[in-house]
């Protein structure tokens, strides 16, 4: 009955209905040669009615308004066409038909029964009732001409007053069943763009994570050549200074430029791995820090303290690697721009939180100059401490002052959890 596809079930019904159709076409056909009418009347009628049946079945069409989700213009405008068609077509079918009942033989009442429920299904319901209604009249005409015993009569009207009903029902079961499946249809259709767009949202999230991964690894991985390859290097730069300076001393200098050229090239394959510092892997975090302090008073001159406050424990790795790098940072900038004589460094174990004070007896700076530094230049140390010790929800203080030394206290939490770095 329609050009559109339809599940097997709603073909499966408009096979039967064109079936049933022929069928009740060639009963009424038999039945009318039977019972005395003219053969080339009746074939003449048959083969009318099958033919314009069979023209017409391409348009007959559900002409009922469809759902509201699958409105538009085009659609109602395509719509109305089919309307159109269907009521020319049905509107010659039933005028054939009535006038083969009522001049040819009435056994071709046989057909009201699948003419009704056609009409129901391709026309709007306040067209197809009235249309049963006439049809019904027709056949019960056409029985009643031919009427036999009074007794009967009763039952040729109500006969196909019951079959018209019967039609009438069947046609809109019919109809429920088509909305169904064309509602059915546009929900698939809807559930199938919400899974394209959930996927395309899925990929661009996945594309933005990948990017703020590679956002955060490369600013992890340029806080990490700045506290140890940055430094070492500096370093290797004023004591080849002092080697060229001072000939006498040529010796030693050299021995302590090989010696941080080897710790910064073990930092760098460290730093490529995305493995723990070589210094934390050697001792614990205080050992690790004296180290450094050794390190600085035998390179620089200046005097070197270490302090532990409280019991010495086993802390996560990403805090020991945080604070060794704000230690080497700091110290850098001691042994690089304050003129210190003398450095403190204090490691306080607290049962909720671990801190690291760096003091110096340097000539301080002014905090202010920091905010208009350029990336990579003076400040970019400190921003990257504070930057490192807000990722584990810790925070960086400096107390300083032209000519008053610098104070720089680094406190990271213990009792949140604190996310591992990645490679």
């Amino acid at each position: 009955m329609t050009s559109h596809p339809h599940p097997p079930t709603v073909r499966r019904l408009q096979g039967a209905l064109h079936g049933l159709v022929v069928v009740l076409l060639a009963v009424a056909a038999v039945r009318g040669l039977v019972l005395g009418s003219s053969p080339a009347l009746v074939t003449l009628a048959s083969v009318v009615l099958l033919g314009w049946y069979a023209v017409g079945a391409g348009l007959a069409r559900r002409a009922a308004p469809a759902p509201a989700s699958g409105a538009g213009a085009a659609g109602e405008a395509e719509r109305g066409g089919r309307r159109s068609s269907a009521l020319v077509w049905m509107g010659v079918l039933v005028g054939l038909w009535a006038v083969v009942v009522l001049v040819v033989s009435p056994e071709f009442s046989w057909l009201a029964f699948p003419f009704i429920l056609i009409g129901v299904l391709v026309l709007p319901p306040l067209v197809a009732h009235p249309l049963a209604a006439a049809m019904t009249v027709v056949v019960v005409v056409a029985q009643l001409r031919g009427a036999g015993p009074e007794s009967l009569r009763a039952g040729m009207v109500l006969g196909p007053v019951l079959g018209a009903l019967v039609a009438i029902g069947t046609g809109a079961a019919y109809l429920r069943v088509l909305r169904e499946s064309e509602d059915r249809r546009r929900l698939v259709e809807q559930l199938v763009a919400a899974q394209d767009d959930l996927v395309a949202v899925h990929d661009e999230l996945a594309a933005t994570q990948r990017e703020a991964g590679v956002a955060t690894e490369r600013t992890r991985i340029a806080r990490d050549i700045h506290d140890t390859l940055a430094q070492g290097l500096s370093s290797i730069v004023l004591l080849s200074r002092a080697a060229a300076a001072d000939p006498a001393s040529r010796e030693p200098l050299l021995a302590q430029i090989e010696a941080t050229a080897v710790d910064n090239l073990e930092e760098a394959r460290r730093v490529v791995a995305a493995l723990t510092p070589s210094a934390l892997e050697q001792a614990p975090l205080p050992a690790a820090i004296g180290r450094l302090l050794e390190r600085l008073g035998a390179q620089s001159g200046i005097r070197t303290t270490l302090h532990v406050d409280g019991d010495a424990r086993t802390i996560p790795t990403t805090v020991e690697v945080a604070l060794l790098r704000v230690a080497q940072s700091a110290l850098a900038n001691v042994r690089l721009h304050s003129g210190a004589s003398r450095v403190v460094v204090t490691i306080s174990y607290a049962d909720t939180s671990v801190s690291l004070d760096v003091l110096d007896d340097g000539r301080g700076f002014d905090e202010s100059r920091l905010a208009s530094a350029p990336l990579g230049g003076t400040g970019f140390g400190l921003r990257a401490m504070r930057s490192r010790l807000t990722e584990l929800g810790g925070r960086l203080d400096v107390e300083t002052a032209p000519g008053d030394g610098t104070a720089i206290a680094a406190t990271v939490p213990l009792s949140t959890p604190h996310r591992q770095e990645q490679p």
